[in-house]
């Protein structure tokens, strides 16, 4: 389906308003991950607690990946909002964002040991610079970006093939995904550089926990803003 100029322009100002929207919990979230690079690298105790994490990623390899990305991703956004914004969620949900999040989990794994083998193992600029990069101008875009959005799309649409495409009919796919990809840039780009300074086996348990002080974040202010 061709999407009208006008279309795409309006899908770019929803992707930076998006993004302006994000602006405080974004600027929250990279201040708890420069903690945590300073923590590791400045306090004994940090840094021995998270190897322990990256001594266990190493180990189980994606049965550890899997299982701490479900939860991390999946289970954990459902129980903040049921606990915060009392909004219920149905076994389905619980059992789409364990799979989803769970298959994110081994994807992800994976897609870090090649940034690893291709730019190596250190914590200088000239091996995390291409690793943004290509996490951001091609992962990002061409494989997290669509999954997301047609994933999640199936889930709101009650997980009806039928009723997802009518929806795509409805509202392009570019139209969805531009402003996810937008948004995602403004606040993941300094979050996986933060990233890509920890040794390999941390990068993944390190996704897994900002990606759940960002949904903690997130859920907290919208709940602030709802009562306001």
């Amino acid at each position: 389906m061709r999407t009208h100029p006008i279309q795409w322009r309006a899908a770019i100002n929803e992707g930076i308003a998006a993004a302006k929207a994000n602006l405080i919990p974004g600027a929250l979230l990279i201040f708890c991950g420069i903690l945590l690079v300073v923590g590791y690298y400045q306090v004994e105790a940090v840094r021995n607690t998270l190897d322990w994490v990256g001594e266990l990623q190493k180990r189980f390899g994606p049965a550890f990946a899997i299982p701490s990305t479900a939860f991390f991703g999946g289970v954990l956004p459902l129980v903040f909002r049921r606990v915060f914004l009392k909004e219920s969620s149905r076994w389905q949900d619980y059992l789409f964002q364990s799979l989803f999040w769970g298959e994110k989990g081994l994807e992800v794994y994976f897609f870090y040991k090649m940034q690893a083998a291709l730019f190596g193992h250190s914590a200088t600029w000239q091996s995390i610079l291409p690793k943004v990069l290509v996490d951001q101008l091609i992962y990002v875009p061409l494989v997290a970006v669509p999954s997301m959005v047609l994933g999640y799309l199936w889930k709101a649409c009650g997980y009806s093939i039928a009723d997802t495409r009518a929806a795509l009919l409805r509202r392009s796919y570019w139209e969805r995904s531009i402003p996810v990809m937008i948004s995602n840039w403004g606040v993941w780009t300094p979050a996986v550089i933060i990233i890509y300074t920890f040794p390999l086996a941390l990068q993944l348990p390190l996704e897994n926990l900002i990606l759940t002080i960002w949904v903690m974040l997130v859920i907290l202010l919208t709940r602030e803003r709802r009562a306001a």
